[in-house]
């Protein structure tokens, strides 16, 4: 009898590109991140065509880039929820198709509004479908706020595509969706990254304290109020719970076990995209009473350095090497994320085609770090180090 597989060594007999969402979903988030971008920041004939040139930027830096991050994280994620293999093959082939589709129709005025709309709301109700069979085979798993989410982004999105065709667009629809995915930065992430620096301090043989979950319960409803705040346009409210928020979210973070994050080039990734959350957050409220910066510079401190930081540090998982100490970044992982991360202040501070090119740089470079990888045999689990 052979011996039993290492715990580092387990793997789910899927393989091939389709065999996780994470797979294909990952690279078409950091190729879009870039193309996305380039095309703003340097196609302005292309740009020019669009209905609503500002509102295409903005969906597609949201929904489109994170929504491809979200799906791949969420069908693939949901194995450890399920203990079954991950979402694979023609169901993940299709999420892909959807969201292509709905990339390109953007692209192509000529074609009617509710083509693009119809491929991103069925994108997104897609993925929510997908986590309601999968629980429902396995008879556990269910994440509930998960399939939600899916729902009404895919309604949110739809709707915001048509809103750009007929001009009826909400002013305050964007700075609503930026919060609504640094909610779900700090409900996944505000769990998700204190569990991995808590496995690694334990490792290291570290003393760890209980980290409590009550801050970030009230940085979400404080983020909620932010929310419907700008929505009834009441610009002074929403700046308090802005702030409130941030600090709510900084005193957080203090009490996770850090040292790990300063040896570790993966905990360190999702680790400084978790305090650009606070960062983004009081920036945005201050800038709401005419402190600092512009709203649209603040916001960027959430676009940019939270969800990309966020998004680049699972994708980096998926591929990573697998050791006995845990994950291992990749050779040029930390290259690419210090790219995407000077790209921040830059924007910060106006220098566009500086920040620009730093970002398209980053995820260009981490999408060709990742491809080679994305065909050998699927690790067990998808996005953290294998459990004994």
């Amino acid at each position: 009898m052979g011996s039993e597989p290492k715990a580092f060594d387990r793997t789910w007999p899927q393989r091939g590109f389709l065999a996780a969402a994470a797979r294909p979903m990952f690279l078409l988030a950091a190729l879009w991140a870039a193309g996305a971008v380039a095309l703003w920041q340097w196609a302005p004939s292309v740009i020019a065509r669009l209905p609503d040139p500002l509102s295409w930027h903005i969906h597609e830096m949201t929904f489109g880039f994170g929504g491809a991050a979200l799906a791949g994280y969420l069908c693939s994620a949901i194995s450890s929820w399920t203990a079954r293999a991950p979402i694979q093959g023609l169901p993940v082939a299709l999420l892909a198709l959807l969201w292509v589709g709905a990339r390109v129709a953007l692209l192509l005025p000529a074609l009617p509004a509710w083509i693009a709309a119809l491929c991103s709301v069925a994108f997104f109700w897609s993925v929510a479908a997908l986590l309601f069979i999968e629980a429902r085979r396995a008879g556990k798993g269910w994440q509930p706020i998960f399939i939600a989410v899916a729902m009404v982004g895919g309604a949110i999105s739809g709707t915001w595509i048509l809103f750009m065709a007929t001009g009826a667009f909400h002013p305050a629809f964007p700075a609503i969706a930026v919060l609504g995915f640094a909610a779900m930065l700090i409900h996944i992430g505000g769990r998700m990254v204190p569990a991995f620096l808590d496995y690694a301090a334990k490792w290291e043989g570290r003393t760890v304290r209980a980290v409590p979950a009550l801050p970030r319960r009230l940085t979400l409803v404080a983020v909620a109020a932010a929310a419907a705040s700008l929505s009834y346009g009441a610009i002074d409210a929403a700046s308090f719970a802005l702030i409130a928020a941030g600090l709510l979210m900084l005193l957080y973070i203090a009490t996770w076990p850090l040292a790990p994050a300063g040896r570790d080039v993966l905990l360190a990734i999702l680790t400084i995209a978790c305090v650009w959350v606070p960062v983004g957050l009081v920036l945005w409220g201050l800038s709401l009473l005419g402190i600092g910066l512009a709203p649209a510079e603040a916001q960027h401190a959430l676009v940019l350095g939270a969800m990309g930081g966020h998004f680049m540090g699972l994708g980096a998982r998926v591929f990573a090497h697998r050791t006995a100490e845990g994950l291992k970044a990749r050779a040029g992982v930390g290259m690419a994320y210090l790219l995407i991360l000077c790209a921040v202040p830059a924007r910060m501070a106006g220098l566009l085609d500086l920040s620009a090119a730093l970002w398209c740089l980053g995820w260009l470079g981490f999408a060709l770090v990742m491809a080679p990888h994305l065909t050998s045999p699927l690790p067990r689990p998808v996005f953290s180090g294998s459990r004994l």
